[in-house]
This record gives C-alpha cells, sequence and structure tokens, in this order.
C-alpha cells in the first residue's frame, strides 16, 4: 500500500514500478519510481516551478534573458514547458522525452500545453539531435531520468557534443545532476568541461540535486550578481528566488575576494 500523502488520481505501472499521481491542497504530485518526487504542478498556478532544483536550473534566464529557440530534454509532467509557454509565449520549444507513457500523463493529468511553437517529441534526446539541423538553441534544458537514474544515452560525452553543436553563440546548457555517487558526479562535469568554455556548478539547497550550467563563452558574472532592486523585479516577474539562487551561485563558484568585488560593483 502506497504510503504518499493526498488524494489518488492515477495509478499504473512503468517498466515494472508503480506510478502514482496524487492531489495534497494546491499541488498535484507525480511519484516514479514509489517514494520519489518526479515532478508537481500547482493546480491554481500552473504555469509556476514548484520544486526547487528547477528554479535553479533557471539560472540560466540571468544568461540568456531572450530565449527565442528552447530544447527541454526530459519532460516529466511538463513544469518548463509550461513556465515558458507562459512567460515567453512567442518561443519555440521543443520538447523532447523517450517515453509516451509520461508525454501521455503530462498531457491527461499536468496542462502540457502544445500548439504551433510548442512540439512535443516521443523520442531518445540524443538521437533526435544527432538528427537536429534547424535552428541553434537558446537555452537547452536537461532533466532526463528513468527507474534507474540519470538517463546513460543522455549524461554522456556524445550527447553533450551535440549540446555544444546545436547552442547559439549567447546559449546555455543547465542539466540537473542526481546522483550519490560522487565519481559518477566528477565525471559528468569532466565531460561537459570537454565541450563547453566555461561552467557553474549549483548544489541545491537542502536536495541531492547539483545544477550544471555550460557555456560556450566565459560566464557573464555582471549579468548574474545584479542589484538588489533588479533581482526583486525579477524574482517578482517569474516567480523564482534568484536572490537565493544567485547567493549560492557566488558561493559555489566564486572566491572570496571575487564576491567582495562583485559586492562593491
Amino acid at each position: 500500500m502506497s504510503q504518499q500523502p493526498g488524494v489518488l488520481i492515477h495509478k499504473d505501472y512503468f517498466n515494472d514500478h508503480l506510478v502514482e499521481i496524487r492531489d495534497s491542497g494546491d499541488y498535484r504530485t507525480l511519484y516514479y519510481p514509489p517514494g520519489t518526487v518526479q515532478s508537481r504542478i500547482s493546480l491554481s498556478n500552473p504555469h509556476r516551478l514548484v520544486l526547487r532544483y528547477t528554479q535553479y536550473m533557471l539560472l540560466a534566464l540571468l544568461i540568456q534573458p531572450k530565449p527565442e529557440n528552447i530544447l527541454i530534454i526530459g519532460i516529466g509532467s511538463g513544469s518548463f514547458v509550461r513556465f515558458f509557454q507562459h512567460h515567453f509565449p512567442r518561443c519555440h520549444i521543443d520538447a523532447v522525452d523517450y517515453s509516451k507513457h509520461i508525454i501521455n500523463m503530462a498531457r491527461g493529468y499536468f496542462q502540457l500545453p502544445e500548439n504551433s511553437k510548442i512540439i512535443v517529441h516521443c523520442d531518445d534526446g540524443y538521437r533526435f539531435l544527432k538528427n537536429y539541423s534547424d535552428t541553434p538553441y537558446d537555452i537547452i534544458l536537461i532533466d532526463a531520468f528513468d527507474d534507474q537514474g540519470m538517463a546513460p544515452t543522455i549524461y554522456s560525452d556524445q550527447f553533450f557534443r551535440l549540446c555544444a553543436d546545436n547552442l547559439s553563440q549567447n546559449g546555455v546548457v543547465s542539466c540537473n545532476i542526481w546522483s550519490n555517487d560522487k565519481k559518477q558526479l566528477q565525471q559528468i562535469k569532466t565531460l561537459l568541461a570537454t565541450h563547453f568554455t566555461d561552467q557553474l556548478f549549483l548544489a541545491v539547497p537542502d536536495r541531492g540535486n547539483r545544477v550544471v550550467l555550460s557555456l560556450p563563452g566565459r560566464v557573464p558574472w555582471p549579468d548574474i550578481c545584479l542589484k538588489k532592486k533588479d533581482l526583486k523585479q525579477l524574482s517578482r516577474q517569474f516567480d523564482l528566488n534568484f536572490k537565493e539562487i544567485v547567493r549560492v551561485t557566488r558561493q559555489n563558484n566564486m572566491t572570496f575576494a571575487k564576491r567582495i568585488a562583485s559586492l562593491m560593483s
């Protein structure tokens, strides 16, 4: 019997694992595998990013504030699709997930939007990008997990090379990493460093997630270390805690001297 909180909305099995969708107050949560929060939506405010690590991944918006072409690898409940459709309705979004099962749940229970600018692809992310030959992406978001953990075809040298090849000049790749294996984490960081000029590492507070942002050029610190009033305005605009996200970014990536200098600039 499931120990998850809330009212059971949907239940089935995928890859021999129990999948549950439950409502608790304003939140609807996808649990997969059992006990693991795969995704969550605010029913009254569906475009808001609820899970903390998803907010941290969008540090990318301080680096690329006007994305026109976005790639999402790993749809989940469609959190990023809903966010960008609301805040950037003119941008083109390719959303890719290998699982028709997950896509159907996102459509049926999590208000996954689709229109002429939002294209949902049921495909392996590596295969999709290998065959892609269109406009480079301004933001690539990678959050691809299966029942065994991080999808091996995605968190790989070949895939990261394809990301670099299909990224715009001022673009950014934001990647969610979740693993208790420190050796695996370091391996992924090393692979990303092979294909990108600069990186930012964020340890999401009170979570096991690590977010890595990879850039074709140097980190634009002036665009990240904004004045408090500007961060406050952006936080209100996107309903993201940029003050906290930037603080963690500075702590994780800047020397003490650089942090002092950024505060005085």
